[in-house]
């Protein structure tokens, strides 16, 4: 979808802000903000308000978050499956919940002690649904465009 919450055209190119996917998230209760990042931590997107440089410094931190956790999966499952779903953190302040978008991006978004973490969780695998289906329609368009 893009900011007028209709799905980007198929076989059009990714729009560089990817920031509609976060549209409705931020409207949940107690959502305070979020990024969507590339793998290779580029800001792709960012709530309102989110200065550029403290967006950067989000994504790639969570980026390297992210990074990190496939790390230890991989060192930890022994074979099983190594699929991330989610990583939520726990603050005396909030919640950060991040989730991976596919191989290639993901998405933050921090709330206050109050929020539903249930919620958040639904919606935000919806969203990535959207997401996933996004970037490879993307890729699929620069590969034949080729």
């Amino acid at each position: 979808m893009n900011s007028q919450g209709t799905p980007p055209v198929k076989g059009a190119p990714l729009a560089r802000n990817l920031s509609w996917v976060l549209e409705p998230l931020l409207e949940l209760p107690h959502v305070e903000g979020g990024v969507v990042f590339s793998r290779d931590g580029l800001i792709l997107g960012a709530a309102p308000g989110i200065a550029t440089e403290d967006g950067e410094a989000v994504a790639a931190v969570t980026s390297s978050t992210l990074g990190s956790v496939r790390a230890l999966v991989d060192r930890a499952a022994q074979g099983k499956d190594r699929t991330i779903d989610e990583v939520v953190v726990s603050t005396p302040q909030g919640l950060y919940y991040v989730a991976p978008a596919g191989e290639g991006a993901g998405l933050v978004l921090w709330a206050g002690r109050e929020a539903d973490l249930g919620r958040i969780a639904y919606e935000v695998q919806v969203q990535v649904g959207k997401l996933v289906v996004a970037l490879s329609e993307a890729a699929k368009s620069r590969t034949a465009g080729a």
